[in-house]
């Protein structure tokens, strides 16, 4: 089958073999070459596709929020959207907001006062009962109400003194506790109640002293200048410029009033 048969020589059936063979594989190959080029994408899709793909990504990446600057909105009881934050956000001071202030004044606390002042005449001190000092009686002292200064700025923090001291002619012991103490402020003509040291702050101490004869002990607070109530429950309001008066108490003894000024 393989062996040509003809009468021509060998040589030249097998050239034609040859040939038709070449002619079918360049067939073949012609038509590879046809059948990749359509289907293969154009050079306009490929571009189109390549500018498309970044831009989707540019889209996305401008649609996610930044989760460290963005607030989340979420509806109020009243109905108005309230705005949430980031942690480091922090709320508006209530001093700046112009309402009252509710805060307990912890600073505003009776505490005991160095400062020098003059020894009160009294009589000539008697001796020391061997059982030692008798215990003061309220007609062996005196208490007193005093002021740093008699007129102040308002929004000062004045400085109101309890002085109490040993008017009689011997020793005596005294427990000065601080809930037996009070500091008052009252309006000018001494018809309302504007601030008490007992309102707010009112600790219970014992403070068993000795009293000397005409040597003054002393309490201060530094006041803000505001209001206050029995509880300390309502509002605090800063007192507007205006005369007022200072009455001090110790136990049962009230001493006289002490006026000053607050001014603008």
């Amino acid at each position: 089958m393989w062996e040509p048969v003809g009468p021509l020589p060998a040589s030249v059936y097998w050239r034609r073999r040859w040939v038709a063979l070449a002619v079918v594989i360049v067939v073949f190959m012609v038509f590879g070459w046809s059948f990749a080029a359509l289907t293969a994408p154009s050079s306009d899709d490929a571009a189109e596709a390549a500018t498309t793909r970044p831009a989707s990504r540019a889209a996305m990446t401008e649609a996610a929020p930044d989760p460290a600057t963005s607030a989340t909105a979420a509806p109020s009881a009243s109905g108005t959207p309230v705005v949430s934050t980031s942690p480091g956000t922090q709320s508006p001071d209530p001093s700046q907001t112009g309402q009252p202030d509710t805060t307990p004044p912890t600073d505003e606390q009776v505490r005991p006062d160095d400062t020098p002042r003059p020894p009160v005449a009294v009589p000539p001190s008697l001796p020391v009962p061997a059982t030692g000092p008798v215990p003061c009686a309220d007609d062996m002292l005196t208490v007193a109400a005093e002021i740093d200064r008699p007129d102040h700025k308002v929004g000062d923090r004045p400085v109101l003194r309890l002085v109490v001291t040993n008017v009689s002619d011997q020793p005596c012991v005294r427990d000065l506790d601080g809930s037996q103490q009070e500091i008052v402020v009252w309006s000018g003509d001494g018809a309302t109640r504007l601030w008490s040291s007992n309102d707010c702050v009112n600790p219970a101490s014992t403070d068993l002293r000795t009293l000397v004869p005409g040597q003054p002990v002393a309490f201060a607070v530094t006041w803000s200048g505001k209001t206050s109530n029995p509880g300390c429950t309502a509002p605090r309001r800063q007192l507007p410029a205006g005369a007022y008066r200072v009455v001090t108490r110790l136990a049962q003894m009230v001493s006289s009033p002490t006026p000053f000024l607050l001014m603008n």
